[in-house]
């Protein structure tokens, strides 16, 4: 049996006493790790480039689920309200969410909604695509504990298990032989603080950027054609608004940003401190951790808390997909 390693140190976000196992040992600057820093800063903003995209989609899937294109608004009402999908029994922790995967926005999302409806009709739309997304990254977060446990108990790995690991730290841009790195990198987001960041990116959907680029946290592209320019975006500037083939591309990028960018340091070792210490995530140290996401810094970050206490997103942060593929013709059939 691996032995406990525990290390009291007081980080300066959260000050939590934190408790490792093994190899994975949360308090770097004591553990001996390597800075998780580059040589030189890139604009934290930054979307992974469409090859890196490539890498985020080729995630370990146990259920072939089906993207749903919508059209309309009313498409989009009627394939949610087919099914027994109701936020009132995911905040109580009494049903799972459906795997029900919307492709795009439909570009007159919200149009006829009032705002009650239309902050109902996001939050079931992209909470699905961010815990699918969270659910690949376990997925591989799980083989690597399986695989760092195997090495830590003296073993080899074998070549398809060595040639695994060295493209998922390629991926996340660390050493292959640096476990604990990766395991503070290939780990889940918040779902609450991800909700809060795409309502406030998209306007709850609303935004030009969201129904036309599929983008919904904002994150800029400096090159040309590779995103929608901003309509306020001050002369001499070059950037556009990365835009993306679907939501969930979008989700993906998202995902890998706050996973692999220095800029998101602190968030990563805040979210392993919580995990050593097998504490349910606290949404607004890790908000606190994202002054860098946006240029209005703290301003923006206040802005993140108020969406989560306003709106109870919280209430989402233990949310499950189903484990049942979504039947859409079982639900137009039932429908009749």
């Amino acid at each position: 049996m691996r032995g406990i390693i525990r290390i009291l140190c007081k980080n300066k976000l959260t000050g939590f006493t934190v408790s490792a196992v093994g190899a994975v040992v949360i308090c770097g600057a004591l553990a001996g790790w390597s800075v998780d820093r580059p040589a030189r800063a890139a604009p934290d903003w930054i979307a992974p480039p469409q090859d890196e995209l490539a890498m985020l989609r080729n995630q370990v899937a146990n259920i072939d689920d089906e993207m749903h294109d919508v059209v309309s608004e009313d498409g989009l009402h009627e394939l949610l309200h087919g099914t027994s999908y109701a936020l009132s029994k995911i905040r109580r922790g009494d049903a799972r969410v459906p795997r029900i995967f919307v492709e795009s926005l439909p570009t007159d999302f919200g149009a006829q909604m009032v705002v009650e409806e239309r902050k109902r009709t996001f939050i079931r739309t992209i909470l699905p695509l961010i815990l699918k997304v969270n659910e690949e990254v376990q997925a591989e977060r799980r083989r690597l504990i399986a695989l760092e446990e195997h090495v830590s108990s003296g073993h080899d790995l074998l070549k398809d298990e060595q040639v695994w690991l060295d493209g998922l730290a390629h991926k996340y841009r660390v050493a292959p032989s640096d476990f604990a790195a990766l395991l503070r990198r290939v780990d889940g987001v918040s779902p609450t603080l991800a909700l809060a960041q795409s309502i406030e990116e998209s306007g709850w959907g609303r935004s030009r950027f969201a129904r036309e680029g599929n983008a919904l946290f904002g994150q800029r592209a400096w090159s040309a054609g590779a995103g929608l320019v901003p309509e306020e975006r001050a002369e001499g500037e070059r950037f556009e608004v990365r835009a993306f083939d679907s939501l969930l591309d979008s989700v993906r990028s998202y995902v890998g940003n706050l996973n692999r960018h220095y800029a998101y340091e602190d968030y990563r070792f805040a979210r392993a401190q919580m995990r050593a210490y097998d504490a349910r995530l606290d949404t607004r140290t890790l908000a606190r951790t994202l002054v860098n996401y946006s240029e209005r810094r703290e301003d923006y970050v206040n802005a993140l808390i108020g969406l989560i206490e306003t709106n109870r997103l919280d209430d989402f942060e233990l949310a499950r997909l189903s484990t049942e593929p979504f039947d859409l013709n079982a639900v137009q059939l039932a429908a009749r």
